[in-house]
C-alpha cells in the first residue's frame, strides 16, 4: 500500500477496532504510526493536507479550488523524491502490509486523486491527468457534508461510523459504552484540543465517580478511593501517551460505574 491517505484510513480504523475489542496490539501501532508522522515534516504535512481537504465543506466551487490550490502548495518545499522516501517509512511496516481495510469509492477516489496531484510533476502531458485529478478533489468538497447528525442508538457521527464499517459496528459493537464511543470518534478525527477536552472531561467524571463512593466508603475500601483519588487529580494531558492514558480512565470509569 503506497497512497499516504489509504494508509491513514487503515491506521484509523484498525485503532477504532483495537479500542472496541480492548485490544493492545491496535494502540500500540497507531502510537507509532502517529510518532512517525510528527518526527517526519514530509509525512506531517501530507497528513495535513489529506485531512483538511477530507473535511472541507465548501459549496462555493471558486473557493473550493482555491482552497485545494493553497492545500497542496503546502507541500511544494519538498522533492518528489523526499516525499517518497518519506512515504516509504510507513509502507514498509509490517502492520500495514498485513492489513488490507476496505474503502468506499467515494473516499478511495479521493485519496488517489490527491496523491495524483502531489506525486505527479507538471508538464504539457500531464495536465489533463492533473486537472481530473484537481476536479475530482474540489467535487469532493462541494458535495462532502458536515458530519452532525448521529445514527439513533449508536451516539456516533455518520462519518466515523463509516470509517469502522456500519456492518462490523452493528454487529460486534454495540455494547460499547458512551465513554467508549467518544473515545473511538475524538481518537480518528479531531485536533489536540478536543483530545485534552474530552481527557479532561473523563477524569472529572471518574472524580465525580470516587467524590459519591467516598461518602458511602470506610476502611480500606475508602483509602483506596482517596488513592485514586489523588491519581486522578495528578494525571495531566500528554499527547504522546493520550490513547493509552485515555483507555486506562475510561476503564476506571466503568469500573466506578
Amino acid at each position: 500500500m503506497s497512497n499516504f491517505g489509504k494508509i491513514k484510513h487503515t491506521y484509523n480504523t484498525l485503532l477504532a477496532e483495537g479500542i472496541a475489542k480492548n485490544s493492545s496490539k491496535e494502540k500500540v501501532e497507531f502510537k507509532k504510526y502517529i510518532k512517525t508522522i510528527k518526527e517526519n515534516k514530509v509525512l506531517k504535512t501530507q497528513f495535513d493536507i489529506y485531512y483538511n481537504i477530507e473535511n472541507k465543506v465548501e459549496s462555493d466551487g471558486w473557493k473550493a479550488m482555491n482552497y485545494v490550490n493553497e492545500c497542496l502548495s503546502l507541500i511544494d518545499g519538498f522533492s518528489k523524491k523526499e516525499i517518497k522516501e518519506a512515504n516509504n517509512k510507513l509502507n514498509e511496516s509490517e502492520f500495514i502490509k498485513n492489513n488490507n481495510i476496505d474503502i468506499d469509492d467515494n473516499k478511495s477516489k479521493l485519496y488517489e486523486a490527491i496523491e495524483t496531484l502531489i506525486s505527479t510533476t507538471k508538464s504539457s502531458s500531464t495536465l489533463d491527468k492533473i486537472v481530473e485529478a484537481k476536479y475530482t478533489v474540489v467535487e469532493y468538497i462541494i458535495n462532502n457534508k458536515k458530519e452532525n447528525n448521529v445514527v439513533e442508538g449508536y451516539g456516533l457521527p455518520n462519518s466515523v461510523l463509516s470509517e469502522i464499517a456500519v456492518e462490523k459496528f452493528n454487529e460486534e459493537y454495540a455494547e460499547l459504552t458512551e465513554s467508549e464511543k467518544e473515545a473511538i470518534s475524538v481518537m480518528i478525527g479531531s485536533n489536540e484540543f478536543e483530545k485534552e477536552d474530552l481527557y479532561k472531561k473523563t477524569i472529572k467524571e471518574c472524580l465525580e465517580l470516587v467524590n459519591t463512593k467516598l461518602t458511602e466508603s470506610s476502611g480500606d475500601v475508602k483509602e483506596k478511593l482517596l488513592a485514586t483519588k489523588e491519581n486522578l487529580l495528578n494525571r495531566i494531558y500528554n499527547s504522546e501517551s493520550f490513547v493509552n492514558d485515555l483507555s486506562k480512565v475510561i476503564e476506571l470509569k466503568n469500573y466506578l460505574s
